[in-house]
């Protein structure tokens, strides 16, 4: 870490240069059962809460920071923790990649109908009330379609970007006996 010191004008300004620092985020899973890991009514399935709770433990990850899961395993059957996080953090990534592809048919839909009544509404003489209309029903589908793009698929690029970081991440089992 570097410090630097500016005076100007009688004034003391503290610049703090942190550079290329990483940062290490720990994410700590205790596993009291095999329940907590896998789904209930399919043993193939990693458990979708502990998906979300990881996803959300990594809202405020930067791209330089390390991740490492330190799991503590209390459960009494030998499973493949790694292995079975990692198809699920897999499995929610083709799912984002189906939600992409839905996203995106959804806005050339849109694109393509705002642009139809847009151009529909070009026909109509100026002193009528529908053209109006027709450029107001023009534009909802057309705005709407870049919602969809900045909402919707910022954070869906965002979080694939976090899973293809949390699956080349470091686990750290604990076998943990009472």
């Amino acid at each position: 870490m570097k410090i630097f010191f500016t005076i100007l004008r009688k004034t003391i300004s503290v610049i703090i240069y942190l550079g290329d620092s990483k940062m290490e985020k720990i994410i700590t899973i205790d596993i009291q059962k095999e329940e907590d890991l896998i789904e209930k009514y399919d043993d193939s399935i990693v458990n979708h809460n502990l998906i979300e709770y990881i996803l959300k433990k990594t809202l405020f990850i930067n791209k330089n920071d390390n991740i490492k899961f330190v799991i503590n395993n209390k459960c009494d059957t030998e499973i493949f923790i790694r292995e079975k996080i990692i198809d699920g953090l897999k499995l929610e990534y083709n799912n984002l990649i189906i939600e992409q592809r839905r996203n995106n048919f959804i806005q050339i839909l849109l694109l393509f109908m705002g642009i139809t009544f847009l151009f529909l509404s070009t026909f109509i003489d100026e002193g009528f009330i529908w053209k109006e209309i027709l450029v107001i029903i023009g534009w909802v589908p057309i705005w709407e379609m870049i919602d969809i793009e900045l909402f919707k698929e910022i954070k869906n690029r965002r979080t694939k970007k976090i899973i293809e970081k949390l699956i080349k991440s470091e686990f750290e089992i604990e076998k943990i006996t009472d």
